[in-house]
């Protein structure tokens, strides 16, 4: 019996080992005979959208297919769009897609992109002592695009030889006067990366183009003046609300306000609205003749209207060190380094008869607002799209205001202090002179302190307060930087306070 049941046992394992083995080999027959393929899976999004048998047989035929996207862009390749990832498998699976499903699948639903560099010029504004941050994408071919372009806006504002000079560190040096360039560089902070662009995004690819963007804010044409007969370049400024730098920035092909038009020639007069600002610092020495002050001087033995001359005046001549910061062409930042008097000036003396203190301006003789040396920042005229009606006149911060005649102050008023920059005052501290004759009124703006009072009699040359920053200044003052836009704003004023204004410099001729 024992016998017996050993046979049965060995004969069930003989059975399971038989099958076994049945089974290993035809496993290992079907994979003898299965080889497995390398394929590449297409992922838009994270979806899988099918799989090819090349990658590189798929990207020649997107290449192929998109030949017209080539052209347009001028470049050798075109690329899958952003979101597609291709991955390579190794599968026993034979199934695939055809290119042409992928693409037409691709087609359907994204942009193909090129390769390109984006830049990102981010630019700060000041509002209520914060400072907030704007940030402007342009899609360019290739970083030279931008580097190109940046050189032709920089020699709208700086002469080519003078670029030149500073660029090779050619410049000459200042011996006695001149001027040297300093530095030269963009305001905002600019950065790049090489990145795929999709192509119903912007993409420039002509630096022309690129730089009419990056000075007007747009790309379409500007607008444009037919120069009739008589025309000039400062006339022709004047009609369409542009000064004279905005001019020729607009139209390098002129060099000079003097320049001459020539009847029927097409000029550019749109307003430049720059993306970019270029800042060009300057050290400058010159040479300036200082104009003689007039001391007037009442007899009262004589009758009003008699005078006569009891010294003759001669000017004198300065030598003054200047630190200049330009922003786009237009000073807008002076410090006065230094300056060394040559020759003093003698003030001349008029003797004028007076029987009592008049409040009636002598329009014959009007005084210097401000201190000298002095440089005006700004002129009488167009601005930046609008009418500027004043002079600004830079001396130093807490420099002394003259009153340009005698007269009653209209009124003197406390407006914005220095870097109150939630203030809507436009003119800040100011006082309103009016002179009693002709109807002449004189405005002054911005001041730090005011020394007079409504109401008051001054005299000319009196002292009625200091040159500041408050109100609306440009550049605006900060914490850390509580003297920017120091100046005097001088304006004068026909028929009322804020009658019709004229050039404050008519005075003084």
């Amino acid at each position: 019996m024992k016998t017996k049941k050993n046979k049965l046992t060995f004969s069930i394992i003989l059975v399971v080992i038989l099958s076994l083995s049945s089974l290993l080999l035809v496993g290992f027959g079907i994979t003898k005979n299965k080889t497995p393929n390398e394929m590449y899976a297409v992922y838009l999004d994270g979806n899988k959208i099918g799989t090819v048998k090349s990658q590189e047989d798929f990207n020649e035929y997107i290449n192929k297919q998109e030949e017209k996207l080539k052209k347009q862009y001028d470049v050798e390749e075109i690329y899958t769009p952003k979101g597609v990832e291709i991955k390579k498998v190794i599968t026993y699976n034979n199934k695939t897609n055809t290119n042409e499903e992928i693409y037409r699948n691709l087609v359907s639903s994204e942009n193909f992109t090129i390769k390109g560099v984006v830049i990102e010029i981010e630019k700060e504004t000041e509002e209520e002592e914060e400072t907030e941050k704007e940030v402007l994408t342009i899609n360019l071919l290739n970083k030279e695009m931008f580097d190109e372009a940046i050189v032709e806006i920089i020699k709208a504002y700086v002469d080519d030889e003078e670029y030149e000079a500073f660029m090779t560190s050619t410049q000459e040096p200042i011996v006695d006067t001149g001027e040297l360039i300093e530095d030269i560089y963009i305001k905002e902070n600019v950065t790049y990366k090489e990145s795929y662009i999709p192509t119903n995004e912007k993409i420039f690819t002509d630096v022309d183009e690129l730089k009419m963007y990056l000075m007007y804010g747009n790309t379409e044409k500007q607008n444009t003046y037919i120069v009739k007969e008589g025309d000039t370049i400062e006339s022709v400024a004047e009609k369409n609300k542009l000064n004279v730098q905005e001019f020729l920035i607009a139209n390098p092909d002129f060099t000079s306000a003097n320049n001459l038009l020539y009847e029927s020639q097409e000029v550019v007069v749109g307003l430049i609205n720059p993306l970019i600002n270029i800042v060009v610092e300057k050290h400058s020495v010159q040479e300036e003749v200082q104009s003689y002050t007039t001391e007037i001087k009442y007899d009262d033995t004589l009758i009003i209207g008699y005078s006569y001359v009891e010294r003759e005046g001669e000017n004198g001549l300065d030598k003054v060190t200047r630190k200049i910061q330009y922003i786009n062409g237009q000073a807008v930042d002076v410090a006065l380094v230094g300056s060394v008097e040559i020759k003093p000036s003698v003030s001349k003396i008029l003797v004028k008869g007076d029987k009592y203190v008049p409040n009636v301006a002598d329009l014959s003789y009007w005084a210097w607002p401000t201190k000298k040396p002095y440089s005006i920042t700004s002129s009488y005229g167009w601005r930046w799209g609008e009418f500027h009606d004043a002079l600004d006149i830079y001396v130093s911060y807490g420099s002394p205001i003259y009153a340009a005649n005698n007269g009653t102050v209209y009124k003197a008023g406390t407006g914005c202090v220095a870097g109150n920059l939630s203030c809507n005052g436009r003119q800040g501290n100011f006082v309103i002179i009016n002179h009693n004759i002709g109807g002449y009124y004189t405005i002054y703006m911005h001041l730090k302190e005011v020394y007079v009072k409504t109401g008051q009699t001054v005299e000319r040359g009196q002292k009625i307060g200091t040159m500041g920053n408050t109100g609306n200044v440009y550049p605006v003052p900060t914490k850390s930087s509580p003297y920017k836009g120091t100046h005097l704003h001088f304006s004068v004023r026909v028929g009322a306070p804020y009658g019709s204004h004229i050039n404050p410099q008519r005075l003084y001729w």
